[in-house]
């Protein structure tokens, strides 16, 4: 039931998706609110089925022929696999498979080795933190700056030596804002 001074309604105009949208910029305007909508169902559909998916929309000249696309894993690892009808297209899929299952091998190594360097990382820093530790305690002090440095061994100096200058330029920093200066120590 309408309502004395309303419209009927929903508000919104209702277009015939079955026919081509007569005016240019309406029609470039359909396309900038739909065109992300189709590549993220697009990206959707390869990813419940794990199908390779290439969407290419290429627009005329008349609309200064820009071309977008969106392609899952890639639009030209998708157009590998399109039979060409230059060459013979036996080989062309198992390449492709080929190739990515050495990416996809190279990509695990280069995975592993990362890994290998965060633990590593990590059992330096550890040793630096037992190193201050230490010196710490041979120095009688729970203030880590002061520790002994005798104590530290060559890994944990240039650390400790990093800390030091940070609390130095924060001391500088303090220093300069209630002078109103920069001074320099």
């Amino acid at each position: 039931m309408v309502r004395e001074g309303q419209r009927g309604g929903s508000g919104r105009k209702k277009t015939d998706t079955s026919k081509l949208i007569p005016d240019l910029k309406a029609r470039q305007f359909a396309l900038s609110k739909r065109r992300n909508t189709l590549f993220r169902m697009a990206g959707v559909l390869a990813t419940i089925t794990g199908a390779q998916v290439a969407v290419v929309v290429v627009l005329p000249a008349s609309a200064r022929g820009k071309e977008y696309a969106f392609g899952s894993p890639s639009v030209d690892a998708v157009l590998q696999r399109l039979p060409s009808s230059s060459a013979g297209n036996a080989a062309a899929l198992p390449v492709a498979e080929e190739d990515d299952a050495a990416r996809v091998s190279a990509l695990r190594q280069e995975l592993e080795d990362i890994k290998g360097l965060v633990t590593a990382e990590g059992a330096r820093i550890k040793a630096v933190e037992a190193g201050v530790k230490r010196a710490k305690v041979a120095a009688g002090t729970n203030k880590w700056w002061e520790a002994d440095v005798s104590k530290l061994g060559a890994a944990e100096l240039p650390d400790f030596e990093a800390a030091l200058r940070q609390i130095r330029d924060a001391a500088q920093r303090q220093a300069a804002e209630k002078n109103g200066t920069a001074t320099r120590f």
